[in-house]
């Protein structure tokens, strides 16, 4: 910790000194307008002559030259005007007036934008799904929509509710901060059914970071951030429908109204409206492969803008989704699980959310700009799982103060402010024994980041927030971001930083209540603080390079990345110790996280794309018995994903996922009847999909998951006897659904 203060703090100060003292020509661009005045071009390109180093204007028209004592000739080119060179014989200061070209020809620049692409400029490796990416499978909630992605893993947290998690790095979706639009998103006691609240039609894109994320945006980071991007009311497509059906009953329809009544003022108004309908038992263990029920979920979004600088952005969102699951002759009506007759689970879930961004740039110094983020949200449950029930509410509101400006030139930037999170949550949890908990946490913290850049090289990102917390006191959390360019085709880049948070226990392991498991918290209940637990803190360091080639004359991309994460603090949830229970107690020894990664993208020809990819983990935690795997964890993962779009806009897409052997928590405390294996099986998944463009504005679609019909054997431990001592749905390490097909459209006026 120590040595990794001293490197920030020497970093920072040896490049503010290199920058003082520098021998910079400081210079601007600008351009006369009809009516006679002055204005700066952005992005107009100097170098001097003999000298391939060169740098681009600013918004502003701003230039930061270092003199070049072999030559003193300076070249200024800019799209639109006539190149101009400039001999310098002293000063340091330039102000340069192009003149525009007349009477030329109009120029068609062309750029075939992929579907997913990692950005090169970014000092934090991102990948940017767009729409075109999204298409490739039916997406119909964010929890599907990373199929295509093979940074992310997506996996069912049990047999029975049909509820998904995402895994980065190896790590529980709890350690990757789920944003949107960069302000907090599905966190907190939503975080296990939460994905199911995005619709994939309503999203533009999605951004993957791994590794730990920028200061600015919070302290709760760890493995890395999933940005969603909703779409803007500013959008061709004033009319956006959408419908979905499936063979297993499951029906949805999407629909999005934009309004733009003047330039300065737009909004849309998103609906979603969901069901599923039908009883289906393939794998014919007595329970339903996927849950009954509904959801309605809407949202309004405004924007304005009125040109000046002043920017105002307000969503508010409302969610009501209802599942019933179990077996297969189980009704909500019956409300026989109180008897022990049948066994069934119910999931009532509400939730209201808003969030508003309040940006100011200032007209003379574009680099300088102000903004306020709010948002407040209140998620509520009322489940049962056979006869565990929980009843859970969470009120959570977020403000953030942003102050962005540079220091003496573009070349150092400064981001600062201040931020809150408050979070009132209480649980009740009956599982044989009763459980209550209530905490009211209020977290207050202060950040800055500090941002270098030499042209198009080298950007280095300082980071650095303290925040206190009520219960667990002060917290410092210091980051740091290198990126390192020395071609136009080649990008290396490093992070080092710690993140916190604090662990929902009973949410994020909900999935365990479909047993007949006793839950078992081994701390003492200490007032003032979560469950009795302090808060998860950990490291994480990385590392990636990413190449753009061209084989036979076509272009592709090569990437590899190794991420290691090591706890100091966390919250062990054990379910090896005991059969028949599920422990929690805080960390006493070591618990880390490492992940390489391999990844090729290449278009043998045209229209034609190839994504391969190969992930190996190495996932361990220092359990009371032995440091031992982290459960349902495959430590090898191969992936393939093909996509050919035809001349006449028929698109096929086909996605492969090989999943290695998994650990499996020992059952050896049950009846060898009742006892499973201690690995799993490995298992191929394949998915595809063919659709079709009509003139822009209609995709019609069809498609099969899991085409070879993988089902996990006995996904369901002593399933004749829900109510008994053996029972457990929560050994989920595969498909627990068969093959299934699917169908749809998308309309856009």
């Amino acid at each position: 910790m120590k040595v990794f203060l001293v490197f920030l703090l020497g970093m920072i100060s040896f490049m503010k000194l290199s920058a003082q003292n520098a021998i910079v020509l400081n210079g601007v661009v600008v351009e006369t307008t009809q009516k006679g005045g002055i204005e700066p071009i952005a992005g107009a390109i100097v170098h001097w002559i003999g000298n391939i180093r060169a740098v681009s204007t600013d918004s502003n028209g701003v230039f930061h030259i270092p003199i070049d004592i072999k030559s003193n000739q300076l070249v200024v080119q800019a799209l639109g005007f006539k190149n101009d060179t400039i001999t310098v014989n002293g000063g340091n200061y330039l102000k340069v007036l192009m003149i525009s070209k007349r009477n030329f020809a109009d120029a068609v620049i062309s750029y075939e934008r992929k579907s997913s692409e990692v950005s090169f400029i970014d000092p934090w490796k991102t990948t940017i799904m767009n729409e075109k990416e999204l298409f490739k499978a039916a997406c119909c909630n964010l929890s599907e929509s990373f199929e295509t992605n093979p940074s992310v893993d997506v996996a069912y947290s049990d047999a029975i509710t049909g509820s998904k998690q995402i895994q980065m790095l190896g790590l529980a979706g709890q350690y990757t901060q789920m944003s949107m639009e960069q302000m907090p998103g599905i966190r907190g006691i939503a975080t296990n059914f939460g994905l199911n609240y995005i619709p994939g039609t309503w999203v533009n894109s999605i951004q993957v970071s791994k590794g730990m994320g920028s200061v600015v945006n919070g302290f709760e980071s760890i493995s890395g951030q999933i940005n969603v991007e909703l779409h803007k009311p500013v959008v061709k497509e004033k009319v956006y429908l959408n419908a979905y059906a499936s063979q297993g009953g499951r029906y949805e329809t999407n629909l999005v109204l934009a309004f733009q009544p003047t330039k300065k003022f737009s909004h849309a108004l998103f609906l979603h409206g969901s069901t599923y309908s039908l009883r289906m038992d393939q794998n014919k263990d007595g329970y339903l492969d996927n849950p009954l029920g509904e959801q309605a979920n809407i949202l309004y979004r405004m924007f304005i803008d009125n040109k000046t600088g002043l920017v105002f952005h307000a969503s508010v969102q409302y969610v009501k989704d209802n599942k019933i699951g179990g077996q297969v002759n189980f009704k909500e009506s019956m409300q026989d699980t109180a008897n022990n007759t049948v066994y069934g689970t119910k999931i009532d879930a509400e939730r209201l959310s808003g969030f508003m961004k309040l940006g100011y740039v200032f007209p003379r110094f574009k680099y300088r700009s102000i903004g306020f983020q709010a948002s407040a949200s209140n998620q509520k449950y009322d489940n049962y799982f056979g006869n565990n029930l929980y009843k859970g509410e969470q009120t959570s509101y977020y403000a953030n103060l942003i102050y962005q400006d540079i220091i003496g030139n573009t070349n150092h930037r400064i981001r600062a402010g201040f931020s809150n999170q408050t979070d009132i949550v209480d649980e009740k949890l009956f599982n044989k024994q009763s459980y209550v908990f209530n905490r009211n946490e209020q977290v207050s913290g202060a950040f800055t980041e500090y941002t270098y850049s030499y042209l198009a090289i080298f950007t280095l990102v300082a980071g650095a927030r303290i925040d206190y917390h009520n219960y667990f006191d002060w917290k410092f959390i210091p980051r740091l971001h290198l990126r390192y360019a020395p071609l136009a085709t080649t990008v290396f880049r490093a992070v080092a930083g710690k993140g916190w948070r604090t662990s929902n226990v009973i949410s994020e392991n909900m999935g365990t209540l479909i047993s007949a498991r006793t839950w078992n918290f081994t701390n003492s209940f200490l007032p003032k603080t979560a469950y009795g637990f302090s808060a998860e803190e950990a490291w994480n360091f990385g590392v990636n390079v990413n190449h753009e080639f061209k084989l036979n004359y076509q272009k592709g991309s090569f990437g590899i990345d190794y991420y290691y994460t090591v706890f100091d603090k966390q919250v062990v949830v054990d379910r090896d110790a005991n059969a028949q229970q599920v422990l929690f107690y805080q960390l006493n020894g070591a618990s880390y996280s490492r992940s390489l990664q391999l990844q090729i993208d290449y278009q043998p020809i045209r229209r034609f794309d190839v994504r391969f990819a190969y992930r190996w983990l190495d996932v361990k935690t220092q359990y009371n018995q032995a440091l031992l795997s982290v459960p349902m964890i495959a430590q090898n993962r191969w992936f393939v994903n093909l996509s050919y779009t035809t001349k006449s806009k028929w698109n096929f897409d086909l996605t492969a996922n090989w999943v290695g052997q998994k650990r499996i928590p020992s059952t050896q405390g049950n009846p060898e009847p009742m006892r499973l294996n201690n690995q799993s099986d490995p298992f191929t998944m394949i998915n595809a999909q063919v659709s079709k463009s009509f003139k822009k504005r209609i995709d019609v679609y069809v498609g099969c998951e899991n085409i070879f019909n993988f089902q996990q054997p006995n996904a369901i431990l002593d399933g004749a006897t829900p109510f008994g001592t053996y029972f457990d749905a929560s050994m989920t390490w595969g498909p627990v659904f068969g093959r299934m097909f699917y169908g749809g459209f998308r309309y856009k006026i």
